[in-house]
């Protein structure tokens, strides 16, 4: 049997009435309505959204666990389609959207690594099969729930399918609260931890950069060749701690993965530096700023520039 789930919407009876119910249940998180529920659908009412949806699921009786909203369009076509892709052993698949934001699915990617594997991590659209979530303690916020399954479900496969939808879907200002909500995942997953590791790695790197320098000037280095040679020995004592300390998690194995992913952390660094640097000189001749307050500016730009391109890029997962 396959459980579909809906949340309440204004096009819902429309939806419903497209699709093939033989061998289907339809549940729908929100208020009952009359004549929905002469045709056999069952209504789940709990104190908010989100709760009303995980009740749906337990309360649903199928292998398979498809979530939809009234947006669809051709939903019968689309749950063909998953259901098809779940009996060729996909664990999840993924209506993949027509109107995504690339910002909001580029916030999710930085936050949760497991998210990156699909294109559209934020899509409220999607198939599961019931293994995936046994024993998942799942807290989602409204029908956002498919981020959390990809976190905390057990599966091997996922696949996408393309869908459309009506309107707008996408990750704007209407997603404020649900942000607060993707923060407090990353908290529990350790991406916020992740971050603070990094921070602290940065700092450890500037003091070595610092201690270097004047060493090497003591000595009587002259300076361009002392600046550089500080500099590459920040960056290599930096990576080595964040491969073996910060994303001890990522990247594979070898002398080859090794070496690449440290050629990619000299590049990204190095343009965090030009952007220092850039930083740094715009403000103190456009702006009169003092160079010391606005180095501390180039310093958080390039920090914030260096975290997203090794999360994203150098230790990609």
């Amino acid at each position: 049997m396959i459980s579909i789930i809906f949340p309440y919407g204004r096009r819902l009876a429309r939806v419903i009435d497209s699709l093939d119910r033989e061998n289907c249940e339809i549940l729908v998180a929100g208020s009952p309505n009359k004549s929905l529920r002469e045709k056999g659908v069952k209504f789940v009412l709990e104190s908010n959204l989100a709760t009303s949806i995980l009740k749906c699921i337990e309360e649903s009786r199928g292998e398979y666990i498809v979530l939809l909203n009234d947006n669809i369009q051709n939903a019968k076509k689309c749950v063909e389609e998953m259901i098809k892709k779940a009996e060729g052993g996909a664990d999840i698949v993924i209506g993949k959207r027509n109107k995504k934001s690339v910002a909001g699915k580029m916030f999710v990617n930085l936050l949760f690594p497991k998210s990156r594997i699909v294109e559209d991590p934020l899509s409220e659209i999607f198939l599961v099969k019931r293994d995936v979530i046994k024993n998942a303690k799942l807290h989602p916020i409204g029908n956002k729930i498919l981020l959390e399954i990809l976190a905390k479900g057990k599966y091997e496969r996922l696949e996408e399918v393309p869908v459309l939808l009506r309107g707008d879907d996408t990750f704007n200002e209407r997603y404020s609260t649900y942000s607060k909500h993707l923060l407090r995942m990353a908290w529990d997953e350790g991406e916020i931890k992740r971050f603070v590791k990094f921070g602290i790695v940065g700092a450890f790197s500037v003091l070595i950069n610092e201690f270097l320098l004047w060493f090497l000037i003591s000595h009587g280095i002259y300076l361009l060749v002392a600046s550089l040679m500080s500099i590459e020995t920040s960056i290599l004592s930096s990576f080595t701690l964040n491969e073996i300390w910060t994303f001890r998690d990522r990247g594979k194995r070898g002398v080859r993965e090794f070496l690449k992913r440290m050629a990619k952390f000299n590049f990204a660094s190095l343009i965090g530096l030009l952007l220092n640097l850039f930083i740094l000189a715009f403000l103190t001749k456009v702006f009169l700023i003092h160079p010391l307050k606005a180095n501390i500016a180039g310093i958080a730009a390039a920090f914030i520039w260096n975290f997203f391109a090794h999360n994203l890029w150098t230790w990609y997962r």
